[in-house]
């Protein structure tokens, strides 16, 4: 499946943006499991759900932004809570996690695009009014 940019006709591969985000989840995870002391699940997530947001900023496609704060969720619920390898849910801190991963690389992802936007009629505006 190939999405168009928002103010460009080159096509970007979504799923190879997702495989990139969930590369970069994986090594977010093992970072936050080597450093964070495992008590601190909180500190853990937001190690993960920063990785993902920055990611989604370079990958600046909204829909591959969301689906890497589910990968960061599921790879951080499953390998940074409880027993490692084994996805639990425990209640209601959960979903919230869930839903602040996902907003995290979501509005990642939407600022990203804005940004590659802006970029592109600044570009496109004519040289003599870019020194005015």
């Amino acid at each position: 499946m190939v999405f168009h940019g928002p103010a460009s006709s080159t096509p970007q591969p979504t799923g190879l943006l997702i495989g990139a985000g969930f590369a970069v989840v994986v090594a977010a995870c093992a970072l936050s499991a080597a450093v964070v002391s495992p008590v601190q699940v909180e500190v853990r997530f937001a190690v993960v759900g920063l990785a993902a947001c920055i990611y989604a900023i370079y990958a600046a496609q909204v829909l591959s932004a969301a689906v890497t704060g589910l990968l960061a969720w599921l790879l951080a619920t499953g390998f940074l809570v409880g027993d490692p390898g084994e996805l639990a849910m425990t209640g209601g801190a959960d979903v919230r996690r869930l839903l602040a991963l996902v907003a995290i690389a979501t509005a990642g992802g939407l600022y990203g695009v804005v940004r590659r936007r802006r970029r592109l009629v600044l570009d496109r505006r004519d040289p003599v009014e870019q020194c005015e």
